[in-house]
């Protein structure tokens, strides 16, 4: 897994590299969330009625890690 650059916006379908809830952004952030299962998973696609580009880690959660395999 890659790490994580502050602020870095995650394109949908990449594979998340840290477990959190992302939020929908790009040159206005829309509010949407998605709360990635795991590290590892890929990410949605964007909300139907979202402006922005891609998804941003708000609020990471590393005590969930994906299972070895």
């Amino acid at each position: 897994m890659t790490k994580l650059e502050e602020n870095e916006i995650l394109k949908p379908g990449q594979k998340a590299p840290a477990s959190g809830i992302y939020e929908c952004c790009g040159p206005t952030s829309c509010g949407h969330r998605f709360s990635t299962d795991v590290a590892g998973h890929r990410l949605p696609p964007l909300p139907a009625d979202c402006k922005g580009g891609g998804w941003r880690l708000q609020q990471p959660t590393p005590h969930i890690h994906a299972a070895e395999g």
